[in-house]
């Protein structure tokens, strides 16, 4: 646990509840209409994931009170009663009430006493509006991968020019400013800070600010080091590589097991994934044309899937919260080497360059690299099918 989240955990702890002298606190009050019977949970969006602070079972009535202490640069949190989510974001000793209606909580609410969290509430509703049309357009079978694609990234690009414009730019050292750079739609981050060029100048832009507004913050040092790495990253004429070897003298067999950490800090095993057919990934979201990689993998995640497919993928990204804002939502086990190219794991599978990926059959025997195989979809297509 990182020594941001261990920090707001262990102020947390010392609360019970919203006394009459709150102090150095803030507030979060609100109502929930026609969600009786329903538990409301108030989570921290830390650097090391989303944290449980507190829940409350609601009443016929709906109201409900969160207290925390004061954060000395801005924090995020959210309300969240199953999959529906309220983001918020808090810097002060304000109080901030949220008022809200069952089941549409996530687009049906209001926020009052925080001009960062009505921002925050606007580009939450935009990018599910981006997400929306994203789904319509996978599912238009009129429609080639290719004119999806072309279609997406159109409308991915356009909704980034809006949120560069009229939300980075407009003020980089805000929260939402923050919250806007690592927005995320189906699994993939909206902006590549670390990867495309561009992004990368909006990222720079936001940490130089923060760093002037809220110098020597756990939250600030992070994103600086993102911005340094985007930076780097953008310098460079080609990804990261080891030193080549010849990939014809390569022979692979059996299976090496690997367990290592997934964003919840749950080890997970590659050989509990026995009985399934499984891509084994080694890669690193900072990599230019990473997020594309990532949408080819997802939708060959989303076609074979049910018959029995999935991904194990390795991470050995630099910066641990890049990642695991990057991977959050991927419906794959995704785990972290902190190790990073030093990995045992890396040498035990003779891994020369990122990204590499392997094919596991169920019974858990290797059956190729990526060298090895010419069209992936058809191959998975065939281990799944035996």
């Amino acid at each position: 646990m990182g020594k941001n989240t261990s920090l707001l955990l262990s102020a947390f702890l010392l609360l019970t509840a919203c006394g009459d002298e709150k102090g150095e606190q803030f507030e979060i009050n609100g109502q929930i209409a026609s969600a009786d019977g329903q538990t409301l949970y108030f989570e921290a969006a830390t650097l090391d994931g989303i944290q449980i602070l507190d829940s409350a079972r609601l009443d016929a009535k709906g109201d409900f009170q969160f207290c925390g202490p004061r954060p000395f640069n801005p924090e995020f949190y959210r309300l969240r009663i199953q999959g529906q989510i309220v983001n918020l974001s808090v810097d002060s000793t304000e109080t901030i009430r949220v008022e809200a209606t069952w089941p549409g909580m996530a687009t049906d609410y209001r926020v009052e006493g925080s001009p960062q969290c009505e921002v925050i509430r606007e580009l939450s509703l935009k990018q599910m509006q981006l997400q929306q049309t994203l789904i319509n357009l996978f599912d238009n079978r009129l429609l080639t991968i290719g004119e999806q694609q072309r279609i997406t990234n159109e409308q991915v690009a356009r909704y980034k020019d809006e949120v560069k414009q009229n939300y980075i730019l407009k003020d980089p050292a805000a929260a939402y400013a923050y919250f806007a750079l690592f927005q995320a739609v189906g699994g993939r981050l909206i902006f590549d800070p670390v990867g495309n060029p561009d992004d990368v100048k909006y990222a720079a832009a936001v940490a130089t600010a923060w760093e002037a507004r809220y110098p020597g913050t756990t939250r600030t040092e992070n994103l600086r080091n993102i911005a340094l790495q985007g930076l780097q990253n953008t310098k460079r004429r080609a990804p990261i590589t080891w030193n080549e070897i010849d990939t014809a003298r390569i022979t692979v067999s059996g299976l090496i097991d690997i367990s290592l950490p997934d964003i919840n800090g749950r080890q997970r095993n590659l050989s509990d994934m026995q009985g399934k057919v499984v891509l084994l990934d080694f890669t690193a979201y900072s990599m230019s044309q990473s997020q594309e990689r990532i949408m080819q993998l997802r939708q060959l995640y989303n076609k074979y899937a049910a018959s029995g497919f999935d991904i194990y993928q390795v991470s050995i990204d630099p910066n641990e919260h890049y990642w695991k804002t990057a991977c959050e939502h991927l419906p794959w086990v995704c785990v972290y080497e902190a190790r990073g190219e030093a990995s045992d794991y890396l040498s035990s599978y003779v891994v020369s360059r990122i990204p590499t990926y392997f094919l596991i059959d169920r019974n858990g025997d290797l059956v190729a690299r990526d060298e090895q195989i010419p069209d992936v979809d058809k191959a998975v297509k065939e281990l799944c099918s035996q």
